[in-house]
């Protein structure tokens, strides 16, 4: 494939509009995903970044699909670690929707979740 095909198909690519059925997709090809709910008004990539790369990781491909109207994002991120628990734990304390991850090792299972949140109920008290 030459160059100039490379660049029609990606312009072709970021300028028709994605599909939730495409969005949904993105998790088969990468170590992570990682999905955010955004207001837009409180969509800052600089921001996501900062929290991602912070925790020694990079974004290595991104999708932002709107929502409700244009009222809020869903921001898609493909991380390039196997364990993003770190920066799903940062999106968290930011007060970042995350509404889905993927991951391919360390995944936190359900009794784990179960256990975290027991643990922050008792010391909240």
């Amino acid at each position: 494939m030459s160059d100039k095909e490379i660049i029609k198909n990606r312009v072709e690519w970021f300028t028709s509009p994605i599909s939730p059925e495409q969005f949904a997709e993105l998790s088969e090809s990468e170590n992570s995903l990682i999905i955010l709910e955004v207001a837009l008004r409180d969509y800052t990539l600089t921001e996501i970044a900062r929290i991602v790369e912070s925790n020694n990781a990079h974004v290595t491909a991104l999708s932002v699909l709107s929502l409700s109207g244009g009222s809020a994002l869903m921001v898609s991120l493909k991380l390039d670690v196997d364990d993003p628990t770190a920066i799903l734990r940062s999106f968290e304390r930011f007060n970042y929707n995350v509404v889905y991850y993927h991951m391919r090792e360390g995944e936190v299972t359900d009794k784990q979740r179960e256990r975290l949140d027991e643990l922050m109920y008792y010391l909240e008290m």
